[in-house]
């Protein structure tokens, strides 16, 4: 084995590589520290040549590979299962913004560029970059396209897939598909690129992008609100569609257990009254205008009677204030000692039946179960954990989390929903693709797969 992983990096110079295990380990656990593998190699090629080479040699000794970007998958998808098998292909030196277009509102990235670091080029040459998620800071641009990110800004800018115009990445068997055009209107045949996005590494690395940009927002305001009750929440968000239509950036739900266990956690101040639910709007506008923050208190005193207290951000730093309470949440569940984890989208018309049909159902296993619901209302995608609020309970509620899992996930499917809306399939919900996906979707997605990875080295045991 050693002495196919030495030919293998025979080629490369000796910092595109690693053998040492303390160098290694962190690679092979994912972000939530839920998923375990072990590797005896960490590639990080810099040049194009370097990784085609390693693939190609890869899939000529049948050694398989974890492609990997800022390994901040929350469903395993990005670290090793096999122990010592498996090679780890890091993309973290594929860095460079290879060419900005303000003419074509476009930009050319490598896969390993930081989320954050491209929306703060972009913004200091006048442009947006709308893709935005707490993990901003350490997730990669090729992951956030392999697994079809979608993140905050989604009801008014769409999801990653929505923004690429063109993309190059190197198959299975060593091959380079290249499809880098600039241009947003392409009807030639199959759009290919597009598969291998969401597709999670297993019919490619992606290597290089083409997205297209947006106008840089000159003026934003965010707008936090209290509900007694769902129902009004989603009234408002119905009227508030009505009245700002595309100046929506964001509208996100939060629960009344989500935002307590961040102010109890993160020890920010209380900012309403308890209430049942919590909604958090941004509102952008190209343009500024003086009258534009009275004209919001206007639109909001007409929906008012919906609400039980609204906050209005007045500054650039209060927007942060306010967003720091629903961006804490995933922290903060970071120390529940056991959480049942679930990315579930539901149609905004089934929103209120699955959310307490469901909720009744959990607590009938034990009173103490209890529901961190919180998510991107404005494209039905909700976050939908499950913890017990009594410590002594905590064996039993990961006793029951196959059980709680499945009520979950079958009230999603009987209500129209999905029961992975944007973290993808990893490891983690390959039963569940198997148990929901039709059949011959399945069997099409593996046929597909045999085309891209004709021996099937990429990222083995993730979606199937």
């Amino acid at each position: 084995m050693m002495d196919k992983l030495q030919a293998i990096v025979s080629k490369l110079k000796n910092k595109e590589y690693t053998f040492k295990k303390d160098e290694i380990d962190p690679f092979c656990t994912d972000w939530r520290g839920k998923y375990h593998g072990q590797a005896k190699l960490v590639i990080f090629p810099q040049t194009l040549d370097n990784l085609i080479s390693v693939v190609k040699k890869c899939n000529k000794y049948s050694i398989k590979i974890v492609p990997q970007g800022g390994n901040t998958s929350l469903v395993g998808g990005a670290v090793p299962i096999r122990d010592n098998y498996e090679v780890i292909l890091s993309l973290k030196k594929f860095d460079k913004i290879m060419k900005f277009d303000p003419i074509n509102s476009s930009i050319q990235l490598e896969a390993g560029c930081i989320l954050e670091n491209i929306q703060n080029f972009v913004q200091k040459k006048g442009f947006y970059f709308p893709l935005s998620m707490g993990s901003r800071g350490i997730c990669q641009i090729g992951g956030n396209i392999s697994t079809n990110a979608g993140g905050l800004n989604v009801i008014k800018y769409g999801n990653i897939r929505s923004n690429i115009l063109g993309l190059e990445a190197v198959t299975g068997d060593g091959n380079l598909f290249s499809d880098l055009k600039e241009v947003k209107k392409n009807n030639t045949g199959y759009d290919l690129k597009h598969l291998l996005v969401g597709s999670e590494g297993t019919l490619g690395i992606i290597t290089k992008v083409n997205f297209k940009l947006f106008p840089l927002p000159r003026d934003k305001r965010v707008i936090f609100v209290s509900f007694r009750n769902l129902k009004n929440l989603l009234i408002f968000f119905s009227k508030m569609r009505d009245f700002f239509n595309e100046l929506i950036s964001s509208f996100e739900l939060i629960n009344f257990n989500s935002l307590d266990l961040v102010i109890k956690s993160q020890k920010l101040s209380k900012l309403f009254k308890d209430t049942e639910y919590y909604a958090l709007v941004e509102l952008s506008s190209l343009t500024q205008d003086e009258s534009w923050t009275s004209n919001i208190e206007d639109i909001l005193y007409k929906i008012s009677d919906l609400c039980n207290e609204i906050i209005i951000s007045k500054s650039i730093q209060e927007n942060k204030n306010l967003w720091d309470y629903r961006e804490m949440i995933p922290i903060a569940e970071r120390k529940i000692h056991s959480c049942i984890k679930h990315d579930i989208s539901v149609p905004l018309s089934n929103m209120e039946k699955f959310i307490s049909s469901t909720e009744k159902s959990i607590k009938s296993l034990d009173k103490s179960f209890a529901v961190i619901n919180f998510g991107h209302l404005g494209d039905n995608n909700l976050h939908y954990n499950v913890y017990s609020k009594e410590s002594s309970n905590n064996d039993k509620l990961i006793k029951m989390s196959k059980k709680i899992s499945d009520i979950v996930f079958e009230h999603v499917e009987m209500l129209g929903g999905s029961f992975s809306a944007e973290h993808g399939i990893g490891q983690q919900r390959r039963k569940e693709l198997l148990k929901f996906k039709d059949r011959d979707e399945v069997a099409r997605m593996q046929k597909i797969k045999k085309i891209f990875d004709p021996n099937g080295i990429l990222n083995p045991g993730k979606v199937f």
